[in-house]
């Protein structure tokens, strides 16, 4: 599957390693990515979201980075797969994946 978002959740004081950019990149929509990185209280969520998307956003992440924030924040909200479904208003629903 590919995806309008992907991040690796990870400690706070770890960085991606070659293989998990990659990987991340592979499993996006489009080419071109931009690049986010998105602190909790403890953890972070590091990865790229597709331009396209981004362009539909306005570039406007804030929500986007909201989302991320409250699953990697909350165990409850995470799931063992890693995919989740963020609604943009006048686009629809774009397929994020946060993995460990």
């Amino acid at each position: 599957m590919e995806f309008s978002a992907a991040f690796i959740q990870k400690p706070l004081d770890e960085g991606l390693s070659e293989k998990e950019v990659i990987m991340l990149f592979n499993s996006l929509l489009g080419t071109h990515a931009i690049p986010m990185e998105i602190q909790a209280e403890n953890a972070v969520a590091m990865g790229f979201v597709n331009l396209t998307d981004a362009e539909f956003m306005n570039y406007d992440l804030r929500k986007l980075e909201e989302f991320v924030k409250e699953i990697i924040s909350d165990v409850e909200k995470e799931n063992y797969v890693g995919w989740y479904e963020f609604l943009v208003e006048g686009v629809g629903v774009l397929n994020i994946f946060i993995g460990y």
